[in-house]
């Protein structure tokens, strides 16, 4: 059988005869100390490349032949081989399954559970399905950088090679890589993989690690019926139920639309009807208004007939006057020729007077222009004035720089022929360094006194509290309360700790907390204070109490996560008069007893019902003497369970679940009590007290002796030091001053060549300037002329602007002649020219009362135009119907009686017609999307029934088989088991119902987590699961220590079908973890065993293979023999 590697020790290899099955392991941190040949020794040139996958260069096991012969049994997607590198517990290990039931077994702790880890992340599930370590680095090993997991699953039948995946997880950035068959891949092309071969790790019913049994009983019964689907049904039938819940889903909720569209409608016509008497009412006032809207426009074309009838007498009118004025002017034509010459004249001198005007303004802005122009050519000259006088700014700047220039060269030249006295930085150096050390040497003196004058204030500081605690506690010792603190530190320091925090902090709290019964109770009558405390606990003297729920989590937290001490806390609610005694009191003492323990003692009552409630105090009988046995008896039958009498404990133990007769008995002598005596002052303590506060008195004189020798010491230290620090300073301004007239000598020649440089380039700038200045004289000369130029033309330009002046006088008085010569012509002519006056005012009188006439037209034509709008033909014809031969009067007569008409019907509000054609509208609309809607329910109902025949025989058909196997299983074990399905029309809530009975006295039940006991729901789990074996469509199922809590007749007799049923042919594989297992259960061939071993005794790798196992086995058969 393998052996597995384990956390800390090495693991051997074991071989089984038959080579049935090998694992392999190597590397153990035995063997780090010793040459060994290891994996990756014995691949050779791999050994370098870790990232290459490791099923390229992993040897065959011994048994890889006898594997390979068998390897037809494993069905497709089967886990033919599974290989871990540093990947939990171990360092490396190799498992070869079987093609059928696989027992892995071994102690706690071994490594079982790492495999079903290894499983589920090496085919890419996440940590989640574990329900352990939520990220994949916490399963690499401690210590190590990387974990491989390699899987081998089976192929195919059409495929050559088996499928191997590794998987490489790093611990410090959380990642993984993968390869598939030997190429690097991704983990999605990995997932693809595994779901094209049905391996469901997310599935309970298919892999059930450990940490998640309790999660699989606690799967609600909808739930198990999604996994068992998943598990033993075809992907047909989960596609089918997915389709019938979503086909049911979209069913629902269009039930719910079309209830709420019904609705809506219903609303809608009711509320249509309510409001048809208004909208008729409103319909006919619309008519009417309408009616008179169209009298308003009608009476447009009315008035706009007559006035067309208005433009056409005017235009008549027009032309009789016309005619007229032309017959007169054909008489007077003689007479008014002579004016008409003489006015034409005139208006050409008028034409020539204008033209002389342009001209006189064409010659005066030609001047201005040419005033412009000079007075632009002045200021270029003064710009360039400007210019010149700057570069001679500059020149005589330039010539200053090249005078201080030389002088410049001259100094630095002298400077140069007087060499500074040499400059050794080190030298110097050595010396600032010297009295530097010196000053660090009394600096780190000063900060070792300066510490240890720190330690010597933290000790007397220490030394004065202890002092100060000392001296309370031994003032505490002349009360009573001081003498029990002090008693309860010597018994639990975390106690008295506690108790001090309390009494700063009580109010704090809800309600009163209190300290230890110790304290704060004591016992009237000390003659029983023996029989009292041997009716509790040390913990019952020690605890603390509170009085809600709130108060005891705020003190636990106080107590255990601040300051880290462990006392008891208990919480008591109930008040002390609600604890009453089971007997009267004269009838205890009939029976022998003075009275009950709460009757000689005395505390805060919350304190007293607190330990009523946790040891009966109030129910505990206590006597001096000691009783007879005939009382002994009568307080064995009168129910009394405690009770202290003489010298001598009782007590009485009755188990109720067992029947009367589980009772027990306890006496014990009653011991001397520690607590609650009164016992005078420990003088010893006192004088130990005292004479430790003389000792810290003489500690804390030697303290502060030794602190002011320190004092002293720092001041001497103190006032050497400014010395050292004086010279240093001195050293360093000597060493600048020499430094940098030695690095001024050194730089003396750079800096002449600087100066000779900026002298030749001061020269050359010079030499511009100069050129620069005689250009800008240049263009000043130039612009000069040019300005001369100018005035010369400007000065032409005002003679031209002379002699046009003159034209224009000369033509204006030939102008004035002319209008005196036609005003005596028409003077002589002035009744003809009344009359020709008179008829052209009548002309332009016609003519602008036609002009008005025709605006007034036009209008009305607009006012027409408006009125038909878009209405065409068809609107101007009805309008011109309403006119008839009207006018406008008769029209407005109309429209008055309309109006009355409308007078007389009530208003309503036009929102409700809105209302009303909106509702009608939206009537409509949902009628129609009734009608789709109910179109498609029936469709969905359609579709859900043609699902339905096919879905509900197939799951019928699954349940019905996984019912046969689960019920065969229960009657195996003289038990019954039924598994049905309940169903529901939202096939969201189609169910598994699984029923059992382990009694016969009873009903076949459901199984919950509440009916059942842990064994019974254990034993019902593996019988279903076992009962989906022969379904399976995983290639592979994995259960681990599900036989945990079975009694050992379920367990064998679980074993006993799990063999059955799991070695069959042509099964999926099965994997069974589990820590231990009964002698003597049933073995079948096809069945696997894989042992995990580990322990101090484990022999090292490279002796495993020299291990015989059958041979161990005789071993250990001839030592049970020998013994027997």
């Amino acid at each position: 059988m393998p052996s597995l590697e384990p956390r800390r020790r090495s693991r051997a290899r074991f071989e089984e005869d038959d080579d049935e099955q090998a694992s392999g392991s190597d590397s153990s941190k035995r063997q780090r100390h010793v040459p060994s040949r290891t994996l990756s020794q014995e691949d050779g040139d791999y050994q370098s490349d870790p990232d290459i996958p490791r099923s390229s260069r992993v040897k065959s096991s011994p048994s890889r032949t006898d594997r390979e012969n068998s390897i037809s049994e494993f069905q497709t997607g089967a886990i033919v081989r599974v290989l871990v590198e540093n990947f939990v517990t171990y360092e490396h290990a190799e498992f070869n399954p079987g093609p059928n039931l696989n027992m892995v077994i071994g102690p706690n702790g071994t490594g079982k559970s790492s495999l079903v880890c290894a499983i589920c992340l090496g085919l890419g599930y996440h940590p989640r399905h574990l329900g352990r370590a939520s990220n994949v680095g916490e399963f690499v090993k401690h210590g190590k950088e990387t974990a491989i997991v390699e899987i081998e699953l089976q192929s195919r039948p059409e495929e050559r090679a088996n499928h191997v995946i590794r998987m490489q997880i790093r611990k410090e950035d959380n990642k993984t890589k993968w390869w598939l068959n030997g190429k690097e891949s991704t983990h999605q092309s990995v997932k693809a993989l595994t779901n094209e071969l049905r391996i469901q790790i997310d599935n309970l019913c298919q892999f059930l690690p450990q940490d998640r049994v309790a999660e699989f009983a606690g799967l609600t019964p909808v739930a198990l019926l999604q996994e068992t689907l998943r598990a033993a049904a075809p992907e047909q039938m989960i596609n089918w139920h997915n389709q019938l819940k979503e086909l049911h889903r979209k069913h629902k909720e269009m039930k719910v639309r079309l209830d709420a569209c019904a609705e809506t409608l219903k609303g809608h016509e009711t509320r249509q009807q309510g409001s048809q008497a208004d909208v008729d009412r409103l319909r006919e006032r619309e008519a009417i208004q309408k009616k008179i809207q169209d009298l308003h426009s009608a009476r447009a074309i009315a008035e706009y007939n007559t006035l067309r009838g208005l433009v056409t007498e005017a235009k008549r009118k027009k032309q009789e006057a016309t005619l007229r004025l032309q017959e007169l002017e054909k008489a007077c034509g003689p007479a008014l020729q002579a004016v008409n010459r003489k006015e034409e004249y005139r208006q050409k001198i008028e034409a020539v007077v204008g033209d002389r005007k342009n001209a006189l303004r064409n010659a005066e802005l030609a001047c201005d222009r040419l005033l412009q122009a000079i007075e632009a050519q002045d200021e270029r000259i003064k710009h360039i004035q400007n210019k010149k006088n700057a570069e001679e700014s500059s020149h005589a700047s330039k010539r200053s720089d090249l005078a201080k220039i030389r002088r410049t060269i001259t100094d630095l030249e002298a400077k140069l022929q007087n060499k500074p006295p040499e400059f050794v930085g080190s030298e110097w150096n050595q010396k600032i360094r010297q009295q530097e050390h010196i000053l660090r040497e009394n600096e780190a003196e000063q900060r070792t006194l300066r510490t240890q004058f720190d330690e010597l204030k933290d000790l007397n500081s220490r030394k004065n509290l202890e002092k100060a605690d000392l001296e309370r506690d031994l003032e505490a010792l002349n009360s009573q309360e001081g003498q029990k603190l002090a008693f309860l530190r010597k018994v639990n320091a975390d106690a008295a700790k506690g108790w001090e925090w309390l009494q700063e902090h009580r109010d704090e709290f809800e309600k009163e907390v209190f300290g230890p019964p110790m304290l704060n109770c004591s016992v009237t009558d000390q003659r029983y204070s023996d029989h009292i405390q041997s009716l509790l606990g040390n913990d019952d003297f020690l605890c603390f109490t509170c009085q809600t729920k709130n108060d005891h989590k705020k003190l636990s937290a106080q107590f255990y996560k601040e300051m880290g001490i462990s006392v008891t806390i208990r919480t008591c609610g109930n008040e002390f008069a609600s604890f009453r005694s089971p007997l009267p009191r004269e009838q205890a003492r009939e029976m022998g007893l003075d009275g009950y323990a709460t009757d000689y003692l005395e505390g805060p009552e919350p304190v007293l019902a607190m330990l009523c409630l946790e040891k009966r105090l109030h129910a505990s009988g206590v006597a001096l003497r000691e009783i007879s046995n005939e009382n002994y008896e009568r307080i064995v039958n009168s129910g009394l369970l405690n009770w202290a009498t003489g010298s001598t404990f009782y007590r009485i133990n009755r188990r109720r679940e067992y029947g009367d007769g589980a009772t027990s008995y306890v006496s014990r002598k009653i011991r001397r009590g520690r607590f609650w005596t009164n016992q005078p002052v420990d003088h010893a303590e006192r004088l130990t007290i005292t004479r430790r506060i003389n000792e810290l008195d003489e500690e804390i004189q030697e303290i502060r002796k030794q602190g002011q020798e320190i004092k002293r010491r720092t001041k001497e230290m103190d006032e050497a030091d400014e010395p050292i620090r004086q010279q240093i300073e001195a050293l360093r301004r000597e060493k600048n001053e020499l430094q940098k007239a030695a690095t001024l000598y050194a730089t003396l020649g750079d800096k002449i060549a600087t100066e000779k440089r900026a002298l030749e380039t001061t020269q050359k700038e010079l030499v511009e300037c100069r050129n620069r200045i005689f250009d800008y004289g240049a263009q000043e000369d130039q612009l000069i002329l040019e300005k001369a130029r100018s005035v010369l033309e400007h000065k032409e330009q005002l003679s031209q602007i002379r002699d046009a002046h003159q034209a224009l006088l000369e033509v204006q008085i030939r102008l004035i002649e002319a209008d005196s010569d036609v005003k005596g012509l028409e003077a002589q002519n002035a009744h003809i020219k009344q009359q020709l006056d008179e008829k052209k005012a009548e002309i332009d009188q016609v003519q602008a009362e036609l002009g008005r006439l025709k605006l007034t037209a036009t209008a009305a034509r607009r006012k027409v135009e408006e009125a038909v709008d878009d209405g065409g033909t068809g609107r101007l014809q009805y309008l011109n119907g309403l006119v008839e031969d009207k006018t406008p009067e008769d029209i407005d007569h109309e429209i008055g009686a309309e109006s009355t008409k409308l007078d007389l019907i009530h208003g309503v509000d036009p929102a409700i017609l809105r209302q009303y054609e909106k509702r009608a509208q939206d009537i409509q609309e949902l009628t129609q999307k009734k009608e789709e809607m109910n179109a498609r329910l029936e469709s969905y109902t359609r579709r859900i029934q043609h699902v339905m025949e096919q879905w509900e025989p197939a799951v019928e058909g699954v349940i019905g088989k996984i019912n046969d196997a689960f019920s065969y299983n229960f009657e195996q074990i003289n038990c019954a088991g039924e598994v049905g399905i309940h169903k529901h029309e939202d096939f969201e809530q189609w169910a598994i119902e699984i029923k059992v009975k382990f009694r016969e006295n009873e009903t076949l039940q459901l199984l919950d987590q509440h009916r059942q006991s842990g064994g019974e729901r254990a034993v019902s789990t593996i019988f279903y699961l076992m009962a989906l074996q022969s379904m399976a469509q995983a290639p592979f199922r994995v259960v681990d220590e599900i036989n945990q809590g079975m009694d050992p007749r379920n367990e064998r007799m679980v074993h006993e079908r799990m063999v059955e049923i799991a070695c069959r042919e042509h099964t999926s594989q099965y994997f069974l973890i589990t820590p231990k297992l009964l002698t003597g259960l049933r073995y079948d061939e096809r069945m696997r065993v894989l042992c995990i071993a580990s322990g101090e005794h484990m022999p090292a790798a490279e002796d495993a293979k020299k291990m015989d196992f059958a041979n161990l086995v005789k071993i250990q058969r001839r030592i049970v023999a020998s013994a027997a």
